[in-house]
């Protein structure tokens, strides 16, 4: 059999450096039989990286530096949801530098894959995009239906999580702020003609009314036992501003009641008093805690960053509808500032309980040992919080959105790019390929150089934009 050679190419534009586009990617990619034994699909790290098994889910090079985020894996743990933050399917390798980067965030469902070979797509590794048919996804406003339309319907998600192994929930903006919907996306496949038409979950009072308020609803994530959706409330001018945020709340909706009477007559109970910042709740295993993100005056504290709390899930008094506020409030990391520390202060965010719930895993921008830069790493403490927070999986690049899975493997999203190991991987397979198509006109050391080129293209992605991975310690 002989070799399938694949060229892939692509600008490859970082929109947080200085130059517009960084340079043509040609990348080399070997298809078939060479001297070589087959790849492991799941590379063991270590040396720059914590030891243990990587698995790359998402491996195309067809992205302008942007990011795939929000991942979550479907209950019976085949396919994975999340957003990403430009057109990545079809792939446009173009950004308007008039338009917000999330006026075009996506959600797609890619197959679960452990694989490290580069594709030209998302599309080539299975991703499908969720259409969402804008015409017929309305809600009810001052007293009349509204159809968000299929422009708005292309813009704006954010959040989705699994309801099922078929349904979805996800936040969509609306000219009220950001509510939470549902689709079944049971029938998504990748023809345009493939659309879902979602339903408002629940909405606010104030939403009935002529002027009406700007309540965002975001972070929707489903307890274990399927009865509860925990979200983060708050009433906002302009959504992801925390400057014009007033009354940040976690709350729950009522699976049993969601989308009763167009959203209006769902039961919403909150769980927190409101406060200055509220972010990604988690549930434990059993149900009986949630742990989130908040500001320091959850206990009655001042300072900038977010520290980790959980409060116990009690439903003691959801028939009078009502729940005890802060139950149980405990607060399990206390972040300590050096000199050099930024003023905008520390951030422990994005915590996921372990299968045991012995132990929470979250991403804290803290300075990791050895480095004194502070990037997204990923870090552990007891649910308790009787002990100081221990690193856990560490790059040397940001890791953002862990979800820990029943095996007790990571999935998350990094900008750690393709691994050292990868790229040597990588690098002998262009060799090889290069060996078996040569004519005698290539050198041994011409062949190697070919080799590193197509390396060091590749190497471009580190810092660029961000993968999803599955790390199993």
């Amino acid at each position: 059999m002989l070799p399938e050679v694949l060229i892939i190419m692509k600008w490859l534009k970082n929109r947080f450096l200085s130059l517009t586009y960084i340079g043509l990617l040609a990348l080399l990619f070997v298809v078939g039989c060479t001297l070589k034994e087959d790849p492991a699909e799941v590379l063991t790290l270590c040396g720059n990286h914590s030891c243990g098994d990587l698995a790359m889910v998402t491996t195309d090079t067809s992205s302008d530096g942007f990011h795939y985020l929000n991942p979550h894996m479907s209950p019976d743990g085949t396919r994975i949801v999340f957003t990403a933050d430009w057109k990545a399917i079809p792939a446009i390798a173009h950004f308007d530098q008039d338009e917000l980067y999330t006026t075009f965030r996506q959600i797609i469902v890619i197959p679960k894959r452990e694989s490290v070979d580069p594709s030209p797509s998302l599309e080539s590794q299975g991703g499908v995009l969720v259409r969402f048919d804008g015409d017929r996804t309305t809600i009810w406003i001052s007293g009349s239906t509204v159809s968000l339309s299929n422009v708005e319907a292309e813009r704006r998600k954010a959040d989705p999580c699994w309801i099922d192994d078929n349904t979805i929930a996800f936040s969509l903006s609306t000219p009220r702020g950001y509510r939470i919907f549902t689709a079944d996306i049971t029938d998504i496949c990748p023809e345009l003609t493939c659309k879902v038409v979602p339903t408002v979950a629940y909405m606010e009072q104030a939403d009935n009314t002529i002027s009406g308020g700007q309540f965002q609803h975001l972070e929707s994530v489903l307890s274990p036992d399927g009865r509860w959706l925990a979200f983060t409330r708050s009433d906002c001018a302009l959504p992801d501003s925390f400057e014009t945020c007033t009354g940040l709340t976690l709350a729950v909706l009522d699976m049993n009641t969601l989308g009763d009477n167009n959203g209006y007559d769902a039961v919403m109970i909150p769980l927190t008093n409101e406060y200055s910042r509220i972010e990604k709740p988690s549930w434990s295993n059993d149900g009986s805690k949630i742990v989130f993100s908040g500001g320091h005056d959850l206990d009655g504290g001042t300072g900038t960053g977010t520290e980790l709390f959980t409060i116990d899930f009690d439903t003691t008094g959801f028939a009078a509808g009502e729940m005890a506020l802060d139950y149980n409030l405990d607060r399990l990391t206390f972040t300590s500032y050096l000199d050099g520390d930024p003023i905008s202060g520390v951030f422990n965010t994005t915590p996921s309980f372990s299968p045991t719930d012995d132990e929470i895993i979250f991403v804290s921008t803290r300075r990791a040992p050895s480095i004194t830069l502070h990037g997204r790493s990923l870090w552990k403490i007891p649910s308790d919080g009787r002990l100081d927070p221990e690193i856990y999986y560490f790059t040397r690049s940001d890791d953002m959105d862990p979800e820990v899975q029943p095996d007790g493997s990571i999935l998350m999203s990094s900008q750690l790019g393709f691994p050292t190991e990868v790229l040597d991987q990588l690098e002998e397979e262009a060799y090889q390929a290069l060996v078996q198509q040569n004519d005698g006109s290539m050198t041994e050391v011409e062949m190697r150089s070919l080799a590193a080129d197509q390396r060091r293209q590749l190497e471009f992605f580190e810092g660029v934009m961000s993968y999803l991975y599955i790390f199993q310690p």
